[in-house]
């Protein structure tokens, strides 16, 4: 310390050498330092003759030793006081910083205990919610359980209740019923039995009249008689050709019309002649047009429809049999075939070739009336018809005892309707009410009606079940329907579609004995395709039978 005095000393003293006297008091003007004091006045003048600012600088000049007579220990208590005072305002400091952090770490430990606390409460109070909720909807599924079990239990007995009130009602409606079908089944035996004695009388009636009337016809006035032997050479066979062009053209058998075709005016006389009298183009007095003939057969057209003309006695041609027809003035005839065997077939056909009514008298005398549309027929509804979605059989794939059944089926309907052979036969959707049968075995050529032999005996198990079903009931009358593809006219398909379901009948007749007088042709041509299309389809080309006696009246 003494060292640094002196040395401080000496440059105070090289100083106060070096600058002149009066510019170091001129640069000075400040008072000296107190010696001593540890409260100064500042700035000052130190012993050393240097410029102390603050207390501050006069430490340091302290330090360095350049504050001139101040003693060692003066300084460094000086130094000791100034360093504690500052460790002291520095521990200060901290501690009101720490004091500062402890108060904020404080308030915000309890601000998070408040929060902690609130939040605990809220979860306190959320589950005691809960809990309650809970207990709340226990207690009404509880309710909702008894008010169910309440609920089904009351309508297990209401059901019981009802079940055995019905009961009773099915028992008591059982009981009238049975006594109501017994009463309608008594009534409806003796309708049964009285109308059939009515109808025999009436047939035998009919029958006493047709017979005075063919005996007697030669000498009644208007009334043309034609007797006829059937042989082989004039009956058609079921392998015979169908010799019409395929655009429905006249063939030769047609002929035009001339100045002595006074009976071309009677189309009933044309029929009689084969049909084929008729010329194409010709307007018949019923306004029907005449569009196409084949010979045997004329197709008309009347209001944008077709329709096909021909002899439906054609079947009841028999090589052995005699035919005698009566051709009356309005231009109606009667035809009788008698057989071998004495029976007698009488057919009664309309004007217009339409057959009205056939009927079968046996060589006793007994007269079974097979059909009969001469009475006026009923309004049909189409709409209001059963709609019946029948399985289309298949000859092919079904047994004897089975098409035998589809035959026989009887139609179940509500009504009493039934329908008249016309209706039957021109009326789609009267038609379909009979379950129909598929020929699969018959394939027609294309242009062709003709069955082989070897195609005819494909129909022994239809053949076998049409003739069961006629001795079972003599006066069944199934329907042979005709089809063709929509190769051709319109008018060709619908005589050679004809044409088919005659040659199916023939075939029937000629190699099962089906009786011809309980068939009825009716060709559709292209207007049921089975399979739609404008190509030749040979699956088009088919022939189909239904029993048709369930919808006659």
């Amino acid at each position: 310390m003494k060292k640094m005095l002196n040395s401080t000393a000496s440059v105070v003293l090289c100083l106060s050498m070096a600058i002149p006297a009066p510019l170091w008091s001129q640069a000075v003007n400040v008072k000296e330092c107190a010696p001593r004091k540890k409260e100064r006045d500042f700035p000052c003048l130190t012993e050393s003759g240097i410029v102390a600012q603050d207390k501050k600088q006069f430490r340091e000049l302290l330090k360095a030793g350049k504050s001139g007579d101040v003693a060692a220990e003066e300084i460094e208590e000086e130094v000791s006081d100034q360093a504690e005072q500052e460790t002291a305002e520095a521990q200060a400091a901290e501690e009101a910083r720490a004091a500062a952090e402890a108060e904020e770490a404080e308030k915000a430990r309890q601000a998070a205990a408040e929060e902690l606390k609130k939040a605990q409460q809220a979860a306190a109070e959320a589950e005691a919610a809960e809990r309650a909720a809970e207990e709340v909807r226990a207690a009404e599924q509880e309710e909702q359980l008894k008010q169910a079990e309440q609920a089904a239990a009351e309508q297990i007995a209401e059901e019981e209740r009802a079940a055995a009130e019905h009961q009773r009602a099915e028992e008591d409606a059982a009981t009238r019923r049975a006594a109501e079908e017994a009463e309608r089944e008594k009534e409806e035996r003796k309708a049964a039995l009285k109308a059939e004695r009515k109808a025999q009388r009436e047939a035998e009636k009919a029958a006493a009249a047709a017979t005075a009337l063919t005996e007697n016809a030669a000498d009644a006035e208007g009334v043309e008689v034609t007797t006829e032997e059937v042989t082989e050479e004039n009956t058609r066979s079921s392998d015979e050709e169908f010799a019409t062009s395929v655009d429905g053209a006249p063939t030769s058998t047609a002929r035009k019309k001339s100045k002595d075709d006074d009976g071309l005016s009677n189309f009933e006389k044309a029929l009689l002649l084969g049909l084929g009298a008729v010329v194409v183009g010709k307007v018949l007095n019923n306004g029907d047009e005449v569009v196409s003939t084949s010979g045997d057969r004329v197709v008309v057209e009347r209001d944008g429809e077709l329709r096909v003309l021909k002899n439906d006695d054609t079947l009841l041609r028999q090589p052995g049999s005699n035919l005698r027809t009566e051709t009356f003035n309005d231009g109606s005839t009667r035809t009788t075939v008698l057989r071998e065997d004495g029976s007698q077939i009488v057919t009664i056909r309309a004007a217009d070739g339409r057959v009205l009514s056939r009927t079968r008298i046996t060589p006793e005398g007994e007269a079974i009336v097979i059909f009969d549309d001469t009475q006026p027929e009923q309004e049909i509804e189409v709409s209001a018809l059963p709609k019946i979605d029948f399985n289309r059989l298949q000859q092919a794939d079904v047994e004897e005892d089975a098409l035998a059944r589809a035959l026989g089926a009887e139609l179940e309907r509500s009504d009493a309707q039934r329908f008249s052979l016309r209706q039957v036969r021109d009326i789609t959707q009267v038609r379909m009410l009979a379950p129909e049968i598929e020929l699969t075995n018959i394939r027609f050529e294309t242009g062709s009606a003709a069955i082989r032999p070897a195609q005819a005996r494909s129909l022994a198990k239809i053949g076998s079940s049409i003739t069961e079903i006629i001795e079972e009931n003599l006066r069944s009358v199934i329907l042979i329907e005709g089809h063709t593809d929509a190769v051709g006219s319109a008018a060709y398909n619908l005589a050679l579609s004809d044409r088919r379901a005659e040659s199916v009948a023939l075939a029937l007749t000629e190699y099962f004995d089906v009786p011809p007088e309980n068939l009825i042709v009716q060709g559709y041509g292209e207007s049921s395709l089975k399979i739609p299309t404008q190509d030749a389809e040979p699956a088009n080309r088919r022939a189909v039978v239904r029993n048709i006696t369930p919808l006659l009246r």
